[in-house]
C-alpha cells in the first residue's frame, strides 16, 4: 500500500466531498462527522461520477439514477446499484489527508 497526500485537511469542510485522482484512479474523498472516507468516484451501476451527486450524512447519492452507497464501507444502500464501491484507507497526518492505494509494479 502506498499513501498519497491529496489535500490539506482544512480544504474540505465536514459534510463535503471532493474528487481526487491518484494515477489512473478516480477517487472520491468524503469528510463526515465521523471522519474521512475514500471510495471509487464512478458508480457501479452506470458510468456516473459520484462527486456530481450528494453526500447526506454517510449516504452518497448517485446523480444519474439515484443509487446510494454508504461512504464508510462502499456498500449499496439503494437500487439500482447492486455492487459496492471500492474503498481506500485514509489517514490524517499533521494537517494533511492521505489516501492509500495498492502498489503498482
Amino acid at each position: 500500500m502506498e499513501f498519497h497526500r491529496v489535500i490539506a485537511a482544512a480544504e474540505l469542510p465536514e459534510g463535503r466531498m471532493r474528487p481526487v485522482d491518484i494515477g489512473e484512479r478516480h477517487i472520491l474523498l468524503c469528510h463526515t462527522k465521523d471522519g474521512w472516507y475514500a471510495l471509487d468516484d464512478v458508480c457501479t451501476h452506470a458510468f456516473a461520477r459520484m462527486h456530481e451527486g450528494r453526500l447526506r450524512g454517510h449516504r452518497l447519492l448517485c446523480p444519474l439514477h439515484g443509487a446510494s452507497f454508504d461512504c464508510r464501507t462502499g456498500s449499496v444502500l439503494a437500487a439500482p446499484a447492486t455492487e459496492a464501491l471500492k474503498t481506500y484507507p485514509v489517514r490524517h497526518t499533521g494537517d494533511g489527508i492521505e489516501i492509500g492505494v495498492p502498489h503498482c509494479g
